[in-house]
């Protein structure tokens, strides 16, 4: 009967052996998942971490090349700015003097023009002045003489047609003068406008200045992905399989105990065991 036992208690040992490694086995694999998932968790949060300060920093990054670029065209834009406005000053100057000189020109034309005016109205009234003292003297002489007759009095009277007829022409002239003055006075102002808008004030060009970049706002924090580690080994899985073991111990030894009880109740001695059929039903 030692032998059944023997077999039984082996068969058990090892299926007991079998049931308590592999639960020790689980159980640490578990923990080195349970681990793996922590340090797999504080790395992610890391990570995230890292992420958003890269992020931030190329952010800041950005944000400074941009300021210096804005700076720069700014200050392009009001180097152009200040140009247009010198522009604008030295073109307001140069209309000034062209103005000025236009209408220092046309003062003096039109008072040159005025001046001969009068001149020739003075020479016309001086030479008609003359021309009827000429005339009474002429009509004295011939009155003093104390002549009488026809022919006298043409004489008088042909003095006083020529005086009319100085006259006429004169007058005739003085209007041919005048026709003439104010058309010239008229090419003047025509000439004095003409110079007065030869220059005209220069437009600046507009220039839109450039827009000031805007601050980065901060990255969010983006949440590690979540991770799950399933449940521990079962302890009453360790234990069914413990039981399981002993009652195939248990049924081996009686498996084997049976098969012997039959070579000893058939009064065969000894013999050779066949112990496979034995392991077969397990």
């Amino acid at each position: 009967m030692v032998l059944p036992v023997l077999l039984g208690a082996a068969q058990a040992g090892m299926g007991i052996l079998g049931a308590v490694t592999g639960y020790q086995a689980q159980k640490q694999d578990y923990v080195n998942q349970k681990a793996f998932q922590g340090a797999n968790s504080q790395f992610a949060s890391w990570q995230a971490g890292f992420n958003k300060r890269v992020t931030d920093a190329n952010a800041q990054y950005n944000y400074w090349q941009e300021t210096v670029n804005y700076n720069q065209n700014l200050a392009y834009t009001s180097s152009l700015k200040n140009y247009e406005l010198l522009k604008e000053i030295r073109q307001a100057e140069l209309v000034g003097q062209t103005r000025a000189a236009a209408g220092a020109s046309f003062s003096r034309s039109s008072e040159a023009l005025s001046q001969q005016m009068a001149e020739a109205s003075m020479q016309d009234a001086v030479a008609y002045q003359q021309y009827q003292v000429a005339a009474l003297k002429a009509r004295g002489q011939v009155l003093a003489g104390n002549q009488e007759g026809n022919s006298i009095d043409r004489l008088v009277n042909d003095y006083a047609r020529q005086v009319g007829d100085y006259q006429a022409i004169q007058s005739i002239n003085e209007g041919l003068r005048t026709r003439q003055y104010n058309r010239e006075q008229a090419g003047q102002v025509a000439q004095y406008l003409s110079q007065y808008n030869s220059q005209t004030f220069y437009e600046a060009q507009p220039y839109l200045e450039p827009i000031a970049p805007f601050a980065p706002l901060p990255s969010l924090l983006a949440a590690p992905a979540p991770t799950m580690t399933g449940s521990g080994p079962s302890a009453g899985a360790m234990a069914l399989g413990i039981g399981t073991s002993i009652l195939g111990g248990v049924q081996t030894g009686l498996n084997v105990a049976g098969q012997l009880g039959q070579y000893k109740n058939s009064g065969k001695g000894g013999g050779s065991v066949d112990y496979s059929s034995v392991f077969k039903s397990k």
